[in-house]
């Protein structure tokens, strides 16, 4: 049957905090950049991998499979925050003043 849905769930929070200090201020660039270098670093990864199977360096072709799916998820994590922020860009645009 149907099982009922537990709140523990092990989301662990952002690491950094937004302070008053300028030096520790994170800004919405800031975390952007951020996190589009992180994505960038799993593709880059990911190729670098594959190459490297391709080329017989590496056998274990789990760990091929695993890079190239973080690297895929990833990348449709950042293709779905743009599409949503093209959407609300969007509708502000529609308003009325």
């Amino acid at each position: 049957m149907i099982e009922s849905i537990n709140g523990n769930y092990n989301i662990a929070p952002l690491n950094k905090s937004v302070n008053d200090n300028n030096s520790n201020k994170l800004s919405f660039s800031k975390l952007l950049k951020e996190n589009l270098n992180n994505v960038n670093k799993l593709q880059m990864q990911s190729n670098e991998i594959t190459e490297q199977f391709a080329l017989g360096n590496i056998d274990n072709v789990h760990d091929v499979t695993i890079a190239a799916q973080k690297a895929s998820t990833a990348l449709n994590l950042t293709v779905a925050v743009q599409n949503k922020v093209m959407d609300a860009y969007n509708e502000i645009m529609r308003m009325q003043i």
